[in-house]
């Protein structure tokens, strides 16, 4: 019988300590750039089509039911929204139970805003929220943003509160019209 190797089992823990370390490298080095200018492709690629349909006045109600193209947009923009969040990383989103309709839950409520993570769910089913009204302002991000007509909230004015309640009112008791 022959004995086992002493200090073999910490020589193969630093070899893959080390193994581990040089993959982690390399995959930051090639794969991460690969899928950031992959997902930033993906949102530039959205961008016209978002803007296409937001255009007109914000206020202005969509049309019901949503045109033909309207939905077409809508279909492809949430395609190349689940393709950029899966070249972030995000593979397999699972999702449990079975989506309301809007005549049964006119509104989902989600809170607290915790982290960047929210917009997954919001961008892949291109649901209104309420945001505020600083980020319509930021570049390519807010066209999209513009696109799912959220309630905008303004820090600045006093009145907003009562305006987003107003509108949130308004748009729950539409007979299912705003997507949840």
């Amino acid at each position: 019988l022959t004995e086992p190797c002493r200090g073999c089992d910490s020589a193969l823990r630093s070899w893959g300590e080390i193994s581990g370390s040089a993959s982690v490298a390399f995959m930051t080095l090639t794969l991460f750039p690969l899928r950031l200018l992959f997902a930033a492709f993906m949102m530039l690629l959205a961008w016209p089509f978002a803007l296409v349909a937001s255009l007109g006045p914000a206020d202005k109600e969509p049309e019901q039911p949503l045109a033909l193209w309207r939905k077409a947009v809508d279909l492809l923009l949430k395609a190349i929204m689940r393709t950029m969040w899966f070249a972030g990383g995000f593979h397999h989103v699972v999702v449990k139970g079975q989506r309301a309709l809007p005549t049964e839950a006119t509104i989902l409520t989600l809170a607290p805003h915790s982290s960047y993570f929210d917009a997954i769910p919001v961008t892949m089913t291109m649901s209104s929220i309420v945001m505020k009204a600083e980020s319509r302002d930021i570049p390519i991000w807010g066209t999209l943003i513009r696109y799912i007509r959220p309630v905008f909230v303004s820090r600045s004015d006093q009145d907003s509160r009562r305006k987003t309640v107003e509108e949130i009112r308004r748009r729950a008791q539409s007979a299912g019209k705003w997507p949840q």
